[in-house]
């Protein structure tokens, strides 16, 4: 754990004059240290802000946004200037508003990909499940028989939120803040290709297709609900995002998936936390396939997700890093090296002062 007042970048790289291996200043240098996160924050509800408009759609959903980031700039400034020592502090407040601002954002985009009328693609994967072995309506109404595990299952699948939450609030305590900023960056990275997907390949998912004239005496009906709600975007009848686009409908891939991945994965430096977490998504995972949303094509689908994400998001806090790391962000005292002259202008510079040099015949 870090110590108070010292690098809180979370790399054992960082050196003690405020920069990183990677040559970036670090958590004591910078004025806003959640700054990829930011700016993906900001750009994803640009995004559904326009996308919306040109939808047609009434995102009420994204009403409260402005208000959230002018009180994020408030505070930042206000905590700054009265409270500069006062690092958990800021950092709390960055990323409250950044959760606030990516989940309302993401989860109106997710609408809007569901209006779309790109055909759907139950039928593809339930025929990519069959021949990977698996039935889904065989296995479902056998696990129908087991109240008590159907329990377990829903429960697990239930921690989806609070596991993002509870990740955010560890790493902001133990001033872990460059994790911090990587975790955002890799679930906006998991989200934003999840939506991708479900725009190009839209599907209902299996309890509004597959067992579609069943019953079940104990199986989640969440699918049907789901199914219903994409239903009325695509057909026109839902024209309004409110906060109920908050509970999410992708269905391909799986989410839930992606996220059983990636927070253990964010977790991996403390072993008390990475492996309770492992046993939990382990559960999470499977508990995607009983929810009915979706297949099992889904289910690997969102791991897949969710390894891309990773693999893409530390180039992508990278850079925006370097973008953004404006020289008032630099320690004090530190002083930006003059550029260089290249070698070919300072030998040419010296031939033509020779040449002026010489005495006139």
């Amino acid at each position: 754990m870090d110590k108070e007042g010292g690098d809180a970048s979370g790399s054992p790289d960082a050196d003690k004059r405020g920069f990183g291996a990677n040559g970036l200043p670090t958590a004591k240098a910078r004025v806003i240290e959640l700054r990829s996160s930011a700016a993906l924050a900001a750009a994803v509800y640009l995004l559904a802000l326009g996308g919306s408009i040109l939808l047609g759609l009434q995102a009420t959903v994204l009403d409260s946004v402005p208000f959230w980031l002018g009180s994020a700039a408030f505070l930042g400034c206000y905590g700054r200037i009265f409270h500069p020592r006062a690092v958990r502090l800021a950092r709390t407040i960055e990323a409250t508003f950044i959760v606030l601002v990516l989940g309302l954002s993401l989860a109106c985009l997710s609408y809007m990909g569901a209006a779309t009328k790109l055909p759907l693609r139950d039928a593809d994967m339930a025929w990519i499940d069959e021949h990977l072995g698996f039935n889904w309506l065989e296995w479902m109404s056998w696990l129908d028989c087991w109240p008590g595990v159907l329990k377990l299952l829903d429960g697990a699948y239930a921690t989806f939120t609070p596991q993002l939450l509870a990740v955010v609030l560890v790493l902001v305590i133990v001033k872990r803040a460059r994790d911090l900023d990587r975790f955002f960056v890799t679930f906006v990275c998991a989200s934003l290709i999840a939506e991708l997907t479900s725009f190009l390949v839209p599907t209902l998912g299996p309890m509004a297709t597959v067992a579609k004239t069943s019953s079940f005496d104990n199986l989640p009906m969440l699918g049907r609900a789901t199914a219903d709600i994409v239903l009325a975007l695509r057909e026109g009848a839902l024209k309004s995002i409110d906060l109920n686009a908050l509970n999410g409908i992708i269905s391909f891939p799986s989410l839930h998936a992606a996220v059983a991945v990636i927070v253990p994965y964010t977790l991996r430096w403390n072993k008390l936390l990475f492996w309770p977490m492992v046993a939990v998504d382990a559960v999470m995972l499977i508990s995607a396939i009983p929810s009915g949303n979706h297949y099992l094509t889904d289910v690997i689908g969102g791991a897949a997700v969710a390894g891309l994400a990773i693999l893409s998001a530390g180039r992508i806090e990278d850079g925006l890093g370097r973008l953004f790391a404006f020289e008032s962000d630099l320690p004090r005292g530190f002083a930006v090296p003059a550029r260089q002259p290249q070698p070919e202008i300072i030998q040419a510079s010296t031939t033509l002062s020779d040449t002026a040099r010489e005495p006139k015949v």
